[in-house]
């Protein structure tokens, strides 16, 4: 029902929830920058002393995939950005503490702030970006083609592929081109000296996390906005896939074109029935 006062209708911009401005304020952020970023990022002309936008952008990109589930689903999406940011960020701990799941490595200092124990915040923005973006794509796509609301282990599967497909893309350029880290024993056989654990572990970790927040989140809830996650994933797979091509990893190129040309053939059989 529409907010009155006084049986007088407020405008839509007066409607908003706080959810509602922290998505589209994030989204409107990230949108403006966008076509810098790729700008920047493709042709290494990042001003010295700006890499602080690098934080900020991926910042704006969690903010904006956890304020969504927020929107959507009220408490419970709070709580599971919430667990999903802390998650990943535990996780990072016991990687640069210990190399396991992901392998041996350790961050630069480039993205902040650092938290104590040496993994930025940053990166917690990062998780819920991957997980909320490649979750709900795959849910889109799933919808009309299983019918009613998706069963959770085949959209859980489904969106931690996703999420592999998009840290395929993001490592060369974390790795070599922003050094955000650094691999301390780079594999010999591995991608672009990624350890090849580092992705097995990346898949396990999103289909947990894909699965902790099917269980916590209605699946028949009447979502809006169903747009703006798969637009993040989107954008993140082109812009990664572009820059990787401008820096000569072609591998990691052609796998995004194979990623966009597969998500678009499937997503045309599947259907768009709004979930």
């Amino acid at each position: 029902m529409p907010l009155t006062i006084n049986n007088r209708r407020l405008p839509i911009s007066a409607q908003r929830t706080p959810a509602q401005w922290l998505m589209f304020a994030s989204f409107g952020v990230f949108c403006f920058v966008y076509p810098f970023a790729l700008f920047l990022l493709s042709f290494d002309l990042m001003p010295f002393g700006m890499e602080w936008m690098s934080s900020l952008l991926l910042a704006m990109l969690g903010l904006a995939a956890g304020a969504w589930l927020w929107a959507n689903f009220g408490a419970r999406g709070a709580l599971g950005s919430l667990a999903i940011f802390a998650a990943g960020v535990a996780l990072e701990y016991v990687g640069v503490a210990t190399g396991l799941p992901f392998g041996p490595y350790r961050y630069t200092g480039v993205l902040l702030p650092d938290l104590p124990g040496g993994v930025p915040a940053a990166i917690g923005f990062a998780w819920l970006l991957i997980v909320v973006s490649g979750l709900f794509t795959a849910r889109r796509l799933l919808y009309r083609s299983i019918g009613g609301a998706a069963k959770l282990w085949q959209v859980s599967l489904l969106g931690a592929s996703l999420a592999v497909g998009l840290d395929l893309l993001l490592e060369p350029v974390a790795y070599h081109v922003k050094d955000y880290w650094q691999w301390l024993s780079p594999a010999q056989e591995g991608y672009y000296g990624v350890p090849w654990d580092n992705f097995a572990a990346w898949f396990v970790a999103a289909f947990l996390m894909n699965l902790l927040l099917g269980l916590l989140l209605s699946r028949r809830a009447n979502l809006s906005w169903t747009w703006l996650p798969v637009a993040l994933y989107w954008m993140n797979l082109l812009m990664f896939g572009l820059v990787d091509l401008a820096h000569g990893f072609w591998a990691a190129g052609a796998g995004a074109a194979v990623l966009l040309w597969g998500v678009w053939q499937f997503g045309l059989r599947a259907g768009h029935s709004k979930p």
